[in-house]
């Protein structure tokens, strides 16, 4: 087969180097410059290649394989889209796991899955964690697991033709990436096709957006969010109560996220109390409402996962009084942030904003009243936020954007803020 790999990141780099060892003809065609190393890895391998830009020549392969990032209106891909796949389409195509889960919703997906996964583990499972999280797809091919846990997104969902999914699950859909998909209904579609190709598909019941477009000749099956009773240390779900030690399941999020991960385990036949007993030892992954320090009784939260108005909304909820300073920062996504400061008036007293987003926000705030201070960066915006803080208040970064305007990642930027709020003295000063 010749298959040509629009994109060379992670994922198209490790697909290259199986499909190469398999015998294919494989044609990189890369918009960026590639690196010297990259350039000597594809020379090594006998692997095409052309840089700076993307030419007709990928129209030439039996099979088209688009990172995330190109987009539906390729100027390219858009005129050989019938045979435009992902990875995840060519690897589940030669091998197809024993039984895939997978994963998909504009907030939340990552967590899903590093639940998923770590419940299957402590159970004695041999399972692998891929797609936008843990290993490249293309590896599947050097194992052979009971069970892959997929996430994948709305990107990948829209360019995927046939995927093999056992269970598939959307946590929800709200407004993101409205600078990739040309419009909302777009993306919701999009998320939706997960559906198309699951044998059980799995949706979060509280989510309008989804349930209005559930098709009507399919069978659904709802999860509605476990709540925590006035204890706190018990979760309700489908009205009998369960024990849980481990808070970092209690946040607003991870509720919902658990409700999916109860509803997925429900259906491999295993009841709440084991599931729920496995994840005592689990921990989520990093930036996710994180915290990071309590200093003078002001606590540090990241949250820099946070990369939608969406994602900031959710942090909010998990407060309930007007305490709370928020780090606004980040590449907008051509969103409507009405519902974003609706929230904020009523739980943050005051918001810090920089990068792209100051451009964004401030007119928005600043016609609300809402009141905000534009900071040069995160020194001055953790530093400030301090200053103000009392005894009992959050500071929050939950940016409700991408980092790509002054982070690499939101990993980056979530370190960023560790080590700002690392480095302030015990007293304010």
């Amino acid at each position: 087969m010749r298959y040509a790999l629009v994109g060379y990141g992670i994922g198209n780099k490790a697909l290259c180097t199986k499909l190469t060892q398999m015998g294919h003809q494989i044609f990189v065609s890369e918009s960026r410059f590639l690196t010297d190393e990259e350039r000597s890895q594809l020379i090594s391998m006998n692997v095409h290649f052309e840089e700076g830009n993307n030419s007709q020549r990928i129209c030439e392969a039996d099979v088209v394989v688009v990172s995330p990032s190109v987009k539906p209106d390729h100027p390219i891909v858009s005129r050989c889209s019938a045979k435009a796949v992902t990875d995840i389409d060519v690897v589940l195509g030669i091998r197809k796991p024993a039984f895939v889960i997978a994963v998909t919703g504009t907030n939340g997906k990552t967590t899903t899955c590093n639940m998923i996964f770590h419940v299957l583990r402590t159970i004695g499972k041999n399972c692998y964690l891929c797609g936008n999280v843990g290993e490249p797809v293309a590896h599947l091919l050097d194992v052979d697991p009971e069970y892959v846990i997929l996430e994948i997104s709305s990107f990948q969902l829209y360019w995927s033709k046939s995927l093999p999914i056992d269970i598939g699950v959307i946590l929800n859909i709200e407004p993101n990436h409205l600078d990739w998909h040309p419009t909302m209904q777009h993306y919701i579609e999009s998320k939706l096709k997960i559906f198309g190709f699951a044998e059980h598909k799995v949706f979060n019941e509280s989510d309008e957006t989804i349930k209005r477009n559930l098709s009507t000749d399919s069978t659904y099956h709802g999860f509605e969010t476990v709540s925590v009773d006035s204890s706190l240390s018990r979760v309700v779900y489908e009205q009998r109560s369960y024990y849980v030690n481990n808070s970092v399941l209690l946040t607003c999020q991870n509720l919902e996220n658990l409700s999916a991960v109860l509803k997925v385990f429900s259906l491999l036949g295993y009841e709440p109390s084991t599931v729920l007993e496995a994840l005592e030892s689990f921990r989520p992954p990093r930036h996710r409402m994180e915290l990071v320090a309590k200093i003078n009784g002001i606590s540090f939260i990241d949250d820099s996962k946070a990369t939608s108005a969406a994602a900031t909304i959710s942090a909010l909820e998990n407060f309930t009084a007007k305490n709370v300073i928020l780090i606004l920062t980040g590449r907008g996504k051509n969103e409507d942030y009405t519902s974003l400061v609706n929230q904020m008036k009523s739980k943050v007293k005051h918001a810090y904003i920089f990068g792209e987003m100051a451009r964004t926000l401030s007119d928005i705030l600043q016609k609300e009243g809402f009141p905000f201070t534009i900071a040069e960066n995160m020194r001055q915006a953790v530093s400030d936020a301090f200053e103000m803080a009392e005894d009992g208040d959050v500071v929050l970064l939950s940016p409700a954007g991408a980092s790509f305007d002054l982070y690499r990642n939101y990993a980056e930027r979530g370190d960023d803020f560790v080590n700002v709020v690392k480095s302030l003295t015990e007293g304010k000063g």
